[in-house]
């Protein structure tokens, strides 16, 4: 499939059917800081285990109906970043029937508002019409670990003594990255790799790429900068990205936040947001 052509023409008839309506749950769990358990939020799909927050995938340009179950203590609402949506309140305890909003083509940041929801991670990758043969996935977030016990506890966390300590991608540093099929991209020398990129963080990144340059499809922030071939990509606040990655030759091949800081685990390098391509022949 040309996905480059898929988004010139707006997708049409060669995306995905609709799935059937989904049910989500909003649902507090722990993660793991290099062995020290954290409180965190989820926004998952109701059949998945405790993990990482669920990827959802509509259908270009129509809207989708779900329904999330709210398995927190507090209310939330329910919002996409750089989306003109009213978005969806969650009452604690409550199940809330709902319809995503129609979309154009691309990758959006989807969360749960508020200060809670937000710091504690409950944030996602939303895709309208991506589909390749070649998918990744990368929610990239910024997190002070400690923080999340004094939001989790109801406090609240100062922007000007914000200091993070922890870089993920799908909710995991690296090397765990590796483990995870949807930030691992592996594929075969010329396939066409699409790429989701969403920050839930606190501070924006750019993601420098080893060996590549990809094209970017699409921006919810920085549309004037569709079809540029970069080795480095900028990714604001909030904003959601959808990249091209042809590959042109074969090995392994690093990616990372170019932040030094980022690359590191409480201080430790490597770790962070670290990830690699791997390119066979």
């Amino acid at each position: 499939m040309n996905v480059r052509a898929l988004f010139l023409i707006g997708c049409g008839a060669a995306c995905a059917a609709p799935s059937a309506a989904q049910t989500y749950r909003i649902q507090p769990g722990e993660w793991s800081a290099l062995g020290t358990p954290h409180p965190v939020l989820r926004f998952l799909e109701a059949s998945d285990d405790f993990g990482s927050n669920a990827i959802v995938d509509l259908e270009v340009g129509e809207p989708a109906v779900a329904e999330v179950v709210n398995l927190d203590s507090v209310d939330h609402v329910l919002v996409i970043d750089d989306v003109a949506w009213a978005g969806v309140e969650i009452p604690a305890g409550d199940t809330v029937a709902f319809e995503w909003p129609a979309l154009p083509l691309g990758s959006y940041r989807y969360h749960l508002d508020g200060e809670r929801g937000n710091y504690l991670q409950a944030s996602g990758v939303l895709r309208a019409g991506i589909d390749a043969d070649h998918e990744f996935v990368w929610h990239v977030a910024d997190l002070e670990a400690a923080l999340l016990d004094t939001v989790a506890a109801g406090g609240t966390w100062n922007a000007a003594t914000y200091t993070p300590d922890f870089f993920t991608i799908n909710e995991a540093h690296y090397p765990h990255t590796l483990d995870d099929p949807w930030a691992l991209v592996s594929v075969q020398l010329g396939d066409s790799a699409i790429i989701s990129v969403a920050n839930a963080g606190q501070m924006d990144h750019v993601f420098h790429f080893h060996g590549f340059h990809v094209e970017i499809l699409q921006s919810t922030r920085s549309p004037e900068r569709v079809g540029w071939l970069k080795d480095s990509v900028p990714v604001r606040r909030g904003e959601g990205l959808t990249l091209l990655l042809v590959p042109d030759q074969t090995g392994t091949y690093p990616v990372h936040d170019h932040n030094l800081i980022a690359v590191t685990n409480a201080g430790f390098y490597p770790g962070g947001m670290l990830t690699q391509i791997i390119v066979a022949p």
